[in-house]
């Protein structure tokens, strides 16, 4: 299971060729939340840089039918997204 300091990781809710998504909660207010994880323990530096855009795209989105993006974060050698989690499935 992965673990990422600052966050109680409940269950995964989908895996794709490049990522790992899992539900989870945000410690410090116990917000409910979506980590979405590069999946290869040491990606390419090109994969590290499409994770940046897709954060900087996200994040700056402010559309009320789109989730929030939380936070870029680093995870050993990657990195994961956090997103406001809606409850969907």
């Amino acid at each position: 299971m992965i673990n990422l300091p600052g966050y109680d990781i409940t269950n995964q809710i989908h895996e794709s060729n490049n990522s790992l998504v899992y539900r989870g909660l945000r410690k410090q207010d116990n917000q409910p939340v979506i980590l979405k994880f590069l999946k290869q323990d040491y990606p390419m530096p090109a994969s590290l840089v499409r994770y940046k855009q897709e954060y900087e795209i996200t994040h700056n989105l402010n559309l009320e039918s789109v989730p929030k993006t939380y936070s870029l974060e680093r995870y050993h050698n990657s990195l994961a997204i956090i997103f406001e989690d809606c409850g969907g499935d």
